[in-house]
């Protein structure tokens, strides 16, 4: 009896199913959390995913609203020098009639000769008829035109304006990517924003969805000011830009009309044909060319040039003209004694000047001097169109002029939203039951229990005698149990959340200067850095840190 109980006792058979089931016990403990932890992961990822698509997207947007902007400005530039063109051909035809056609009357009685003067004439005179008809109907075309452009641009900047609200009901790219992400309260606080007219979008200060409408409408050279707690009630600035189709208000002395018309005006101007802007030909049949004789007591020069141009006249000018489509084929005739003695000046000694014009008081043409013998048709002028006003101001904070969106997506992971949220289970494992399962549940010492807790009320770790959050990986208490930024943060997002920032660049590749515009169409779309200087609000309540370290990030580059 005695040497089986030794033998019992000196017996090591058994020992390894104990220490099997702790560890066991452990690995089954480890695999949970992995499975766990894994899952936590995956959804992060598809829901930061979803954050970056929504980001990149709004940036493609804008960077096709800007290009949009530089394309139809650019074919307005186009139709202004199409006008230019038509107009120097009145201003050349009526230059042809008035010498060239006017000698081929008499000439054409000339024997032999004279049917070939005739015919001159005639041609002369058919084209003269055929470009005075068609430059007026041309001209009301075009100005038409340009009129239907600019207002394609702003219809593109309230559709561009009204997609950086976001809302994952109306974004695919959110729920394409994660089926469960939702907008972040601070984007969007008007849940019912789809269901009110567009202007009532711009009243929801404070969210993130209106700062990103703000700072794609203050590269705007009339829009909103980044700084600006609002936005107006003329966002985009179109009631300010269509006084230019106002003749009464349309004055070049009021800047903001004439920041827009010598503006245009010049871009016109500076991309004109030579045959329109200076003129060029053979010598009697061009717009430009210069003629010498050398004769017995001096030397006889004929100066033919050309001129054509967009002009701008303030209010106080004839009545208010207003912009002009002008163009002009003048002769001047000069002598001066001797031949090839050019340190003696010309005089002038005759002057021919044909012109055209098309302006708000239905133009003129213009011969011999300066009076101004008929009306020729009426012009509207420089018509609206969107331009930018890049800031240089501390560039590294104002982003060169660069629009940025901020997207911050949430998704409800059972933390104070409840279990996965309405008619939802949780998808992610859970090891809640361990705190409040019967595995856990002993008599403790409260040794645990923090001040804190105890000044809250909260007595879980004395009624259940555990220490606070040992092997729970719930979602109710993400970010701490007590903190109260972290019960903010969960009531909000529901556990989990992702940010991105999306930004419309103006870049060119290889070695280039020049400022951000909207006459050439290189807007491009990228992911930027979470760091704004435009939210920073937002952004520190999303970010504690953010705020903590706000001087050290005002001296970086990014």
């Amino acid at each position: 009896m005695f040497g089986m109980v030794r033998r019992l006792r000196r017996d090591e058979r058994g020992q390894a199913l104990v220490l099997g089931a702790v560890c066991m016990l452990v690995v089954a403990v480890a695999v949970m959390s992995s499975v766990s932890i894994g899952q936590g992961v995956y959804e992060k990822i598809k829901l930061q995913d979803a954050a970056d698509a929504q980001a990149y997207s709004l940036a493609v947007k804008e960077a096709r609203a800007y290009n949009f902007l530089a394309y139809t400005n650019r074919a307005m530039i186009v139709h202004y020098n199409a006008m230019l063109t038509v107009m120097s051909y009145v201003s050349h035809a009526v230059y042809l009639d008035r010498t060239i056609g006017a000698a081929a009357k008499f000439l054409k009685v000339l024997p032999g000769i004279g049917p070939v003067f005739a015919a001159v004439s005639a041609m002369i005179k058919a084209w003269v008829k055929a470009v005075e008809e068609v430059a007026p109907a041309l001209v009301k075309v075009l100005t038409e035109l340009n009129i239907a452009l600019w207002i394609a641009q702003e219809a593109m900047l309230s559709a561009t304006l009204y997609d950086l609200y976001s809302d994952a009901a109306r974004d695919k790219s959110i729920h394409v990517t994660d089926p469960r992400a939702e907008v972040e309260y601070s984007m969007d606080r008007d849940v019912g924003f789809r269901d009110v007219p567009l202007p009532a979008l711009y009243s929801d200060l404070g969210t993130i969805n209106h700062s990103n409408a703000k700072n794609l409408l203050h590269v705007l050279d009339d829009g909103p000011r980044s700084s600006s707690p609002t936005m107006g009630p003329d966002p985009t600035g179109m009631l300010k830009r269509g006084r230019l189709l106002d003749r009464n208000r349309n004055r070049l002395s009021d800047p903001d009309m004439a920041k827009y018309r010598l503006l245009m005006g010049s871009m016109a101007n500076a991309v004109r044909r030579e045959w329109t802007a200076t003129g060029q030909g053979p010598v009697l049949i061009g717009r430009k060319w210069d003629l010498r004789l050398c004769l017995i007591v001096g030397e006889l020069r004929i100066k033919k040039t050309a001129d054509s141009q967009i002009k701008s006249f303030s209010e106080r000018f004839e009545g208010n003209r207003n912009d002009q489509l002008f163009a002009s084929d003048d002769i001047k005739m000069e002598v001066r004694p001797g031949c090839g003695l050019g340190f003696l000046d010309w005089s002038t000694v005759f002057e021919l000047h044909f012109r055209v014009a098309a302006d708000a008081r239905n133009g003129f043409h213009q011969e011999y001097g300066n009076q101004k013998v008929s009306a020729h048709h009426e012009w509207k002028g420089i018509t609206p169109f969107v331009t930018s006003d890049t800031s240089f101001v501390n560039p590294w904070r104002n982003h060169f002029g660069y629009p940025c969106n901020m997207v911050v997506l949430s998704k409800d992971m059972g933390a104070e939203r409840g279990d996965g949220g309405p008619g939802r289970k949780k998808e992610v494992f859970q090891l809640d039951n361990l705190t409040r399962g019967s595995f856990l549940r002993t008599k403790g010492s409260g040794k645990y229990n923090t001040a804190l807790a105890e000044q809250e009320g909260d007595t879980t770790n004395q009624e259940q005698g555990i220490q606070e959050s040992l092997l729970d990986m719930t979602w109710r208490y993400v970010g701490g149990k007590t903190d109260p930024f972290a019960k903010d943060f969960r009531q909000y997002s529901g556990g989990m959340m992702a940010m991105s920032v999306g930004r419309a660049i103006y870049h060119r590749p290889g070695e280039w200067k020049e400022e951000p515009n909207f006459f050439n169409p290189v807007w491009t779309a990228r992911l930027a850095p979470v760091q704004t200087h435009w939210d920073e609000k937002n952004l520190g309540w999303l970010v504690p840190s953010y705020r903590d370290a706000k001087l050290l990030f005002n001296g970086l580059t990014y």
